[in-house]
C-alpha cells in the first residue's frame, strides 16, 4: 500500500469563505422557519392572540416534537405565556401533530 500526498490550496478571493457559505445556510434556514410560523400565524385565534405573536413572536426553532418561540421583551413574554394554548391549537391545526412550546426572550 503506497502512502499518498496532497497538497492543499487555498486561493483567497476566488473561493466563497466557510463564512460567507455558512451566512447563506443561516439565511435559507431563517427563510424556512419564518414561512413556517407565517403558516402558523393563519391558525391562531383570538385575533388578540395572532397579532401579540404576528407583531412580536419570532420562530426560532423547530422540530418534530417542539418549537422555539423569541418575543420582544419581558413582559410581553408574560402576556405570551398566557396566550400558549392559542399558539399550540395553531400548531396542531398547521402540522396534525402536538408541538410543545418554548418561549424565551
Amino acid at each position: 500500500m503506497q502512502a499518498q500526498n496532497f497538497v492543499q490550496l487555498e486561493l483567497p478571493g476566488v473561493l466563497p469563505q466557510k463564512n460567507d457559505t455558512l451566512k447563506q445556510i443561516e439565511e435559507a434556514m431563517q427563510g424556512i422557519l419564518d414561512l413556517t410560523w407565517k403558516t402558523v400565524l393563519l391558525q391562531i385565534s383570538p385575533r388578540s392572540t395572532k397579532e401579540l405573536m404576528r407583531q412580536h413572536g419570532k420562530l426560532m426553532a423547530l422540530n418534530d416534537r417542539e418549537a422555539r418561540i423569541k418575543v420582544s421583551s419581558t413582559p410581553l413574554l408574560l402576556m405570551a405565556i398566557q396566550k400558549l394554548p392559542d399558539v399550540e391549537s395553531a400548531f396542531r391545526k398547521a402540522f396534525g401533530t402536538t408541538i410543545k412550546i418554548h418561549l424565551e426572550v
